[in-house]
């Protein structure tokens, strides 16, 4: 019998975005119930690199035949062609939310295509900048039915746009009356004085003779001035906004952020963040990271006024020292927070501010390359229990297979986890096997038996490197013995990465001392789905094939410079990864044609193939693997000329390689 309509997408609210669409290839009612209204708005059609020009076999009709009516587009990287028009003729009208990015289209296919779609909610043009080139765009079109069609237009990006202009950016903004977003980071804003005098002397109607020349600050103000009440998000990342110029907005009359970013604004000094924090109290998110001029005096004033703030993102804010960073015990309602890469931030710091008290609030945190030891992650891990999301990479000393020990006990709830480039940690923290608790005593101090030294001494005579590799081989077998022990008994010594059930990525890429005993004893994650083992050059298929098949969700996977696996390996992923659709193999030189034999053969989903560097793989048979239908991108190094026995072979490409150089980059 099956399940009422109602129960399946009950149901279905539980499973990730991920566990949902595959659930919905199941059968009908299933294909209905994940496709439900709750979850269909927040689903997004991606068009990537290319669109078939012919309506009949385009991309675009298996979505316009659909009897699911998709409300959100992205286009990356296409060439968008007046072909098209009769798709957005038919679709058009159920489109709210359209994203253009590094797409190729001229002013009229843009005009048309905004006449057809009167619900847009979004409106997002990333990097065109052939649509800004000739100034012209809007030109005469912001009055009548244009202004209809984009009435209900909330959120506007223009971001990456170095042609834009106060001419054109008004013709947008005429036409959105009731904008709430406008991101803008990345355009060529102009805050010099001089420029405001030269194109607008006094006197002048901004708004009826704005600069087709150049895009200023003054204007954007202006016009975020008599939209105070509206305008609700603002980003100006990666621009030359400073003190002043932020003072000045945020001073606004009416005005009330909920967020700003601010990203990567060198000029940007503690004046602008004094008197947003005087005048912005509504704040719940807010990106100040890479503006290295800040200092602990702005973080002290945010921390003082921002009380409603739940995101803040510092990361390389390299002027904050432990002062600004014990003040974060203030903000109660903080649940992401980023002071990355601020190298003067250490554990006192971290003692006194976030971790003052247990906080139950916190869910995200990113720490990586912060200089601690292991004790500050213990001590973190101790404070913050219900954290989702942990970031520790490049935190060297920190992460050790003690600490790594107390996480995997901690945060059981964590979805995410970072620990790329943390050498230290082996296969002892790994499964927990290399560390034992005291009989009866769960709070006890966790010890290591995996380097316990040997009853007798001995002289070694090999380099240091040598000894390490020795070493590392005996920790390798005790672990082994340890886990296999384990199995037959019912003891439980330690904790293991297994814990973290709830796991979806995880990163650790350069944790060369992991082995394969870790992948067979501590990976079964049936909910993960990025992966990254870039640098571990210790596993091999053998690991490999016991990942795969307790890790059967994987999406993303990344296995650069994994210099001892062999095709066996790649086999062993594309049968049991149905799911896969990204796979890095660069600088895994064992492999060879039958990796990509078995690519072409199992791969149903993969989207992204990266094999440069791969020495024994045959560049004919890499560029066959571009027919693939979903394969949008193919990474391989540059064919030939090849040389045997001292004669350069010229032979001409394949006759099927011009058809596929739209999905492959040679390097």
């Amino acid at each position: 019998m099956e399940l009422p309509f109602e129960v399946l997408v009950y149901i279905f609210k539980y499973l990730p975005k991920s566990d949902r669409k595959y659930a919905s290839e199941t059968c009908h009612s299933w294909y209905l119930a994940a496709n439900a209204y709750c979850f269909l708005k927040n689903k997004v059609v991606v068009l990537y690199k290319s669109i078939d020009s012919d309506e009949n076999t385009s991309n675009l009709s298996i979505f316009e035949n659909s009897a699911t009516v998709y409300t959100n587009y992205l286009f990356n990287e296409v060439e968008i062609s007046s072909k098209l028009n009769g798709f957005w003729e038919r679709t058009g009208e159920n489109i709210k939310s359209l994203t253009f990015k590094n797409c190729d289209m001229c002013e009229k296919v843009f005009v048309n295509i905004l006449h057809e779609c009167p619900n847009l909610e979004s409106l997002n043009i990333e990097s065109c900048k052939d649509l800004f080139m000739s100034g012209r765009l809007l030109e005469g079109k912001t009055d009548g039915l244009l202004v209809n069609n984009l009435e209900n237009l909330k959120s506007l990006s223009l971001s990456g746009n170095q042609y834009l202009t106060d001419a054109l950016f008004s013709r947008f903004v005429k036409a959105a009356p009731a904008l709430e977003h406008l991101n803008l980071s990345g355009c060529s804003l102009q805050f010099h004085l001089g420029l405001v005098k030269k194109f607008y002397p006094s006197g002048t109607n901004i708004f009826e003779n704005p600069s087709e020349s150049v895009l200023t600050f003054y204007f954007v103000l202006q016009f975020i001035v008599s939209h105070a009440q509206s305008i609700k998000t603002l980003q100006f990342s990666s621009t030359l906004i400073d003190g002043a110029a932020l003072k000045s907005l945020s001073e606004a009359v009416n005005l009330e952020l909920n967020k700003l970013e601010v990203h990567s604004c060198d000029q940007l000094t503690n004046t602008g963040i004094l008197a947003l924090t005087t005048h912005q109290i509504m704040l719940k998110e807010l990106d100040i990271g890479l503006c290295t001029r800040v200092t602990d005096q702005s973080l002290v004033h945010i921390c003082n006024n921002l009380i409603n703030l739940e995101n803040l993102n510092i990361q390389r804010c390299r002027a904050v020292t432990d002062l600004g960073i014990s003040e974060l015990h203030k903000l109660k309602k903080l649940k992401i927070l980023n002071i990355s890469q601020c190298e003067l931030i250490t554990k006192e710091g971290l003692k006194n501010g976030i971790c003052a008290e247990e906080n139950s609030v916190l869910e995200e945190l990113d720490i990586h390359s912060l200089n601690l030891d292991q004790t500050g992650v213990i001590m973190i891990s101790e404070k913050l229990p219900n954290l989702r999301s942990l970031d520790l990479s490049y935190c060297f000393n920190a992460v050790t297979d003690t600490s790594i020990q107390v996480v995997f006990k901690n945060q059981v709830f964590l979805h995410t986890l970072k620990i790329s480039h943390c050498d230290k940690v082996s296969d002892a923290g790994l499964t927990g096997m290399g560390k034992l608790q005291q009989d009866g005593d769960d709070d006890s101090p966790i010890m290591s038996n995996c380097d316990e030294a040997p009853t007798h001494q001995k002289i070694h005579l090999g380099s240091r490197a040598e000894e390490e590799i020795v070493r590392d081989a005996n920790r390798k077998r005790n672990v082994m013995r340890m886990c296999e022990n384990i199995l037959t008994m019912d003891s439980f010594t330690g904790y293991s990465l297994a814990r973290l059930k709830h796991l979806r990525e995880l990163d650790m890429s350069g944790c060369n001392r992991m082995t394969d005993v870790s992948l067979r004893y501590a990976f079964s994650f049936k909910e993960l789905v990025n992966l990254n083992f870039s640098r571990c050059q210790q596993i091999t298929h053998e690991g490999v094939g016991h990942l795969v098949r307790n890790c059967p969700s994987i999406e993303y996977f990344n296995l650069t410079d994994c210099y001892n696996l062999k095709d066996d390996a790649v086999t062993e992923i594309v049968k049991g990864l149905r799911r896969l659709q990204t796979l890095e193999l660069r600088g895994c030189n064992q492999l060879t044609d039958r990796s990509l034999e078995a690519i072409r053969t199992h791969c149903e989903k993969l989207k992204f193939l990266d094999v440069q560097g791969c020495r024994y793989m045959s560049p004919e048979l890499a560029c066959a693997i571009g027919a693939l239908p979903t394969l949008h991108t193919v990474l391989m190094t540059k064919p030939g000329p090849y040389i045997t026995e001292s004669v350069k072979n010229r032979s001409p490409a394949p006759t099927f390689l011009p058809s596929l150089m739209r999905k492959l980059r040679l390097h």
